[in-house]
């Protein structure tokens, strides 16, 4: 599992611990990776600190801050190096509990699905953040045509080689790159399983996904991602049928 972060040095106490106690638990080999995407406040002195506490803590740092794009991105290429079965993340502003990660992977499991995409049953955030959320929504369904309910749940579970096959092709900066993935895992036709998680207030820190700058970066790569996911559906009409994948 990993748990990408900017600006958390306030949150990734509880969100770590929770994690912990939730991998420990389940009695199997794990790890549990950070990724700091340039914070400018204490998260790096509370990775250090983390790391000395638990043993299965690892972390990686961006030394500026480069959108959760990015992170999803650093927290998959680690995730990967460690060669576990299932590649998990959770987002570390204290919305999620880590330990929802056993129903997303029990769901997957129980459908034989290969990714496990949670939605928020009840979403936390104030007016204004769901309005845009809502409309961020709409507007990225509509572009990049996935069914998933809920595009920007920061909980989600895939078996090893779903992140293998799409990791490559992932290129959506900021909040593009939560529709892109499952855009296209479907592109992919990799089954997938949606699953409730429990979505809790922001008690400490900032959310930065609203901000003018990332608003209009997310708008300005959500396109370039259509651009390519047509190019790619075209290339595969020149090349013919493909042999099954996913397993």
């Amino acid at each position: 599992m990993f748990l990408p972060a900017h600006n958390e040095a306030d949150n990734l106490p509880k969100v770590v611990s929770a994690a912990v106690r939730y991998l420990e638990g389940r009695d199997a080999n794990h790890t549990l990776i950070i990724v700091d995407d340039g914070s400018d406040d204490n998260t790096v002195g509370v990775v250090v600190e983390l790391q000395e506490l638990h043993s299965h803590v690892e972390a990686v740092r961006h030394g500026v801050n480069m959108g959760y794009g990015s992170a999803l991105r650093s927290g998959f290429e680690a995730a990967l190096c460690t060669g576990h079965s299932w590649i998990a993340f959770c987002d570390a502003d204290g919305q999620f509990d880590p330990a929802e990660v056993d129903s997303l992977t029990c769901a997957a499991i129980d459908t034989q699905a290969d990714a496990a995409i949670g939605y928020r049953i009840d979403r936390a955030d104030g007016v204004r953040r769901r309005v845009m959320g809502r409309g961020w929504h709409h507007l990225s369904r509509a572009t990049l045509g996935f069914a998933a309910r809920d595009v920007d749940c920061g909980c989600k579970a895939f078996r090893r080689y779903v992140v293998e096959r799409i990791l490559p092709e992932l290129i959506g900066t900021h909040a593009t790159v939560s529709p892109e993935m499952l855009a296209r895992i479907e592109r992919h036709h990799f089954r997938t399983v949606e699953v409730g998680v429990q979505h809790y207030p922001r008690r400490a820190g900032e959310q930065s996904g609203a901000s003018r700058d990332v608003v209009l970066k997310s708008f300005r790569t959500l396109y370039a991602v259509r651009k390519d996911l047509h190019r790619k559906v075209c290339e595969s009409v020149v090349a013919g049928p493909a042999s099954p994948i996913g397993g």
